[in-house]
């Protein structure tokens, strides 16, 4: 058996060999392209690979899956010995890859089926899309605002036809071509939106995700695509923690304390959790998810409240997931 440690870059990979022994057989740099790394994978008989997780590991990853070897993606947050090394090079970086992984110490990330990582790329296209839409439409309110209009009062917050057609009325060439962005983007929304629809109604997850108040079919998507198979978490305190919502923990001696949420792992699921937690609150003012939110809120604020609750939300939905049971509103 061989052990391969890879550091992947856009261009290349630095690839570190290791035999049974820990001896380093050899230590190359392969082009990021793929005939070099099927060429490169054709001299090994048993191997193991390891890679870091950077922006380019899923191509690296899927042709060496292919190739019928074993591979894990390694996190790079928990890999010390290569963040903390002294001496860091691509070499080394490779080496001490290859090494955690003849050692079986290397601390691996999930890797979803490619149709759920295609799942999760769709949902997070859409998230951009709207964020880039929310910024033009921000463009044009300062823009009417610099010039001190004020748009009527029964289309301030609206951005329907009539609204934007209003806006165009004024005949002002930038706010114009804000608002033709805006409308690509739009058009581009809707586009992702009629992907995702089917997708939510085939996802039993999803569906039962949904039953929360202040969760649509594109949140239920989001979550059920970043959890995928809920028993990979042994309970729903490694499901919070996956999601950056528990609190980081200091500790020196006899003396410990717990700080702010360790914002690690998805933050797209951190981020939609928040969000959820603002409009279910709105929505059922009178549930234990609400009651809670505005306990913690009276003592701590706003801010620390809607953590807290997305934390208790997303317990909930573990064991919604485990139980396949919907959400049940309880006053």
């Amino acid at each position: 058996m061989q052990y391969v440690g890879l550091d992947v870059h856009k261009a290349f990979c630095q690839a570190s060999v290791l035999d049974q022994d820990g001896e380093e057989l050899t230590n190359i740099r392969i082009p990021t392209r793929k005939e070099e790394l099927e060429s490169f994978l054709c001299g090994f008989d048993e191997a193991k690979f390891v890679l870091e997780s950077t922006g380019v590991w899923e191509f690296v990853y899927e042709i060496i899956e292919k190739n019928g070897f074993e591979v894990l993606l390694a996190h790079p947050m928990k890999v010390k010995a290569i963040s903390s090394a002294k001496i860091k090079t691509d070499k080394v970086d490779a080496m001490t890859l290859a090494q955690l992984l003849r050692m079986d110490m290397i601390p691996a990330s999930y890797v979803p089926d490619r149709p759920v990582r295609d799942l999760r790329e769709l949902v997070r296209h859409r998230k951009a899309l709207v964020e880039k839409s929310t910024a033009f439409k921000n463009r044009v309110k300062a823009e009417l605002l610099r010039r001190g209009i004020r748009r009527p009062e029964e289309l301030k917050t609206s951005w329907s036809g009539r609204s934007m057609d209003w806006m165009r009325s004024l005949g002002i060439p930038v706010i114009d071509s804000n608002l033709d962005v805006i409308n690509a983007l739009q058009d581009q929304i809707k586009s992702v939106n009629d992907l995702l629809i089917p997708e939510y109604w085939k996802n039993e997850s999803a569906r039962i995700i949904s039953s929360m108040p202040g969760i649509g079919y594109y949140g239920a998507v989001l979550i059920a695509s970043e959890i995928d198979d809920v028993r990979r978490f042994t309970d729903a305190q490694h499901l919070c923690s996956y999601a950056g919502l528990v609190p980081s923990v200091h500790q020196s001696s006899t003396v410990s304390y717990l700080g702010p949420i360790s914002k690690q792992g998805s933050r797209h699921l951190r981020w939609i959790l928040t969000e959820a937690v603002l409009i279910h609150v709105s929505n059922e003012p009178d549930s234990k998810l609400s009651d809670f939110f505005r306990r913690v809120a009276r003592k701590k604020g706003k801010q620390v409240a809607t953590v807290a609750t997305a934390r208790k939300m997303l317990t909930a939905i573990y064991w919604m997931l485990i139980k396949k049971e919907k959400f049940k509103i309880t006053g």
